[in-house]
């Protein structure tokens, strides 16, 4: 009889994850009939589900309307407000991340509203309601935050199967937009820097038409997710406690560490070594 081979194992290969996520103002809230919120913009992504009542949203040309059970979700700098014809509850948060394909899918997704038995929904109400009824004094707090991590990131898988739509730019425009983050990547890990400018007219674009793009795929502007970038290498840099803060300034490609430090403060609200200082040892 021959001898059997060993079957080889199957290996599949795993994603690389390097994504900085903010979450903020996360709540649940109660409104009597006839509330109102002012009309407003702001750079994060909101989602909102609606626990009981009615809630309109006003949108440029448009309103979306809540039902019982309906999630609403709002792309960055949309201006948008809201009332309550009647007694309502939501819970709501504001979410950003700067995983560029995710931002891809979920700004194509468009601001809208999920309702009832849309697929997305079977998926993302129980992360909702859970992260609603969720006492964060019953766990420690790094517990907490990891709970609250694990769930947002559960919640965008459920976003990220839902049906997909057809891209509302034409092919070559996403293309574009997509070159052009990769440059802005490729370049914040070399400690290198184009400026933004120069390098959308080298795609083929007058620079207020391609950071129109890139906002549209995105949500954000070229300059904007290139800083998002450098404070997150900036910030896993910092710490490792064998680099000194200037030789961090020059990996991100500084002229001076005063420059670095400047940047970083408006960035972050503290020092490069006030950072270092108050991470976890």
């Amino acid at each position: 009889m021959s001898a059997h081979r060993p079957l080889e194992p199957t290996l599949y290969p795993q994603p690389e994850l390097r994504a900085a996520l903010m979450l903020t103002g996360a709540h649940t809230a109660h409104v009597p009939a006839g509330w109102q919120y002012g009309r407003h913009d702001h750079p994060h992504f909101e989602l909102g589900l609606l626990l009981h009542g009615e809630q309109h949203t006003r949108l440029t040309g448009r309103t979306l309307v809540q039902r019982p059970g309906d999630l609403i979700f709002l792309t960055p700098f949309e201006a948008h407000g809201a009332m309550a014809p009647a007694d309502s509850a939501f819970y709501c948060l504001h979410f950003d991340v700067d995983d560029i394909e995710l931002r891809r899918v979920l700004c194509l997704m468009g601001s809208r509203v999920f309702s009832a038995g849309d697929e997305v929904l079977r998926h993302v109400t129980p992360v909702l309601e859970r992260m609603g009824r969720a006492n964060p004094a019953a766990v420690p707090a790094l517990a907490w935050r990891l709970e609250v991590c694990a769930s947002l990131y559960a919640l965008f898988a459920a976003l990220a199967q839902g049906p997909a739509r057809a891209p509302a730019l034409p092919q070559a425009a996403l293309q574009t937009a997509e070159r052009l983050a990769t440059l802005i990547e490729r370049e914040v890990e070399q400690g290198a820097e184009t400026p933004i400018e120069a390098a959308i007219r080298r795609l083929g674009y007058t620079p207020g038409h391609g950071n129109t793009l890139f906002r549209q795929v995105y949500g954000l502007s070229a300059q904007q997710y290139r800083s998002m970038l450098k404070l997150r290498r900036a910030k896993l840099l910092l710490l490792d406690a064998a680099l000194s803060v200037g030789q961090v300034s020059e990996r991100l490609g500084y002229s001076s560490v005063a420059h670095f430090s400047r940047q970083f403060r408006r960035w972050a609200g503290v020092s490069p070594a006030g950072f270092r200082q108050a991470a976890p040892g």
